[in-house]
């Protein structure tokens, strides 16, 4: 059975794009565009392996916020933070989270969400 990842990205088309690349390595993608959807899903849907989300969205939580949140009610589950008008130093980031800078190319996004699913392989 596939992994599960929670995508959360506001841009339809880089949205799509992440969850084709994914499914380059047979991974169950379900897709949002908001925190406040992400949590809805978090909290209602199957368990997931991975949530991947933008840093900068639309609405009164944004995907740093949901990074804290997921933090504190989900701590073992990993998460990849990404943007492209943020930068991020490894030591402002809390356990299990990853930054990855945009743009990114389709190996780096590959790279960064296999190894986030090997790490909770390990621990899980």
């Amino acid at each position: 059975m596939p992994s599960k990842i929670l995508v959360v990205e506001d841009d339809d088309t880089l949205r799509y794009l992440i969850a084709d690349a994914m499914s380059l390595l047979d991974l169950e993608v379900t897709c949002c565009g908001t925190a406040d959807e992400a949590i809805a899903l978090l909290e209602n849907a199957s368990p997931f392996a991975l949530v991947m989300t933008d840093i900068r969205m639309p609405g009164h939580l944004n995907g740093w916020d949901l990074m804290n949140l997921i933090q504190l009610r989900w701590p073992s589950l990993p998460i990849i933070v990404s943007s492209g008008h943020r930068r991020v130093r490894s030591s402002e980031l809390p356990p299990k989270v990853v930054f990855l800078a945009k743009p990114w190319d389709l190996n780096r996004l590959l790279s960064a969400v296999e190894n986030a699913l090997s790490q909770q392989a390990k621990v899980g």
